[in-house]
């Protein structure tokens, strides 16, 4: 039998995966995104399926729905920009899968604030001046760089009150919220990207993606998929072959 198709057999074996043919083998893995300073938890579903004599095809899709349902309790009361003259707070948002990309809808208050010089480099915040409460929409697409899945907003949308409308247009506030809000989140979008991480039994795949983007999951879920390849070596399957060997499903060497 070719390598092509003995290497989804073994990792198989190993990982107790499903294999609904001797070229494809399906299997589960439950991983963590670091997001600062804690870690949220998703479900990476990677198939191996057999491309070419020395290529292994992979697909991955990362089932992100338990960060959806958690991420908007944890930012919900948030400053998601915060200086001497300004705050925005978020005060609720959601979002969800459309098809190929990430709908995502809040409100958010903004604050003005006095702010005035008190060194060369110092500034100090005084009294309120404004508070408003706006609707925020937007929409959010996924780029790989480096074998990695980044989100990156479409563009924000914010709107106001009509009575209270005219006067921030007149100070150019929401645009400056706009600039200032897209310019934080992005910031802490490219902080956070997906990077799949496989188990040590799979670790010597080192697959690399070529294309990936956001895939509704269910009505509205959010997942995010990773095509690729894996070259299969000598040394990979050898590896393979030694972790059947720690494992005694096959005998070890004489």
């Amino acid at each position: 039998m070719r390598l092509w198709l003995i290497f989804p057999v073994l990792m198989a074996v190993v990982l107790g995966a499903r294999a609904p043919n001797a070229q494809q083998v399906d299997f589960v893995i439950d991983a963590t995104l670091p997001v600062r300073d804690t870690e949220l938890p998703y479900t990476l579903d990677l198939n191996l399926s057999a491309a070419a004599p020395t290529r292994v095809g992979v697909g991955a899709l990362l089932d992100l729905r338990e960060v959806q349902k958690t991420v908007p309790e944890r930012l919900a009361e948030n400053a998601i920009v915060d200086n001497c003259g300004l705050q925005v707070r978020l005060d609720e948002f959601g979002f969800e899968a459309q098809d190929d990309t990430i709908d995502l809808d809040g409100q958010v208050t903004i604050t003005i604030f006095e702010c005035s010089r008190t060194s060369e480099r110092d500034f100090q915040r005084g009294e309120q001046k404004n508070a408003v409460q706006a609707n925020m929409s937007t929409e959010a697409t996924v780029e790989l760089r480096d074998n990695c899945a980044y989100f990156e907003l479409i563009d924000l949308v914010l709107t106001a009150p009509e009575a209270q409308r005219e006067k921030l247009l007149e100070d150019d506030t929401l645009a400056s919220v706009k600039k200032l809000m897209l310019a934080a989140v992005d910031l802490v979008l490219n902080e956070t990207p997906l990077c799949p991480v496989l188990p040590a039994e799979l670790a010597s795949l080192d697959p690399v993606y070529d294309t990936g983007g956001p895939r509704e999951i269910g009505e509205g879920g959010l997942g995010v998929f990773l095509d690729g390849s894996v070259d299969v070596s000598p040394s990979t399957i050898l590896d393979i072959l030694t972790v059947l060997q720690q494992q005694e499903l096959i005998p070890g060497p004489p």
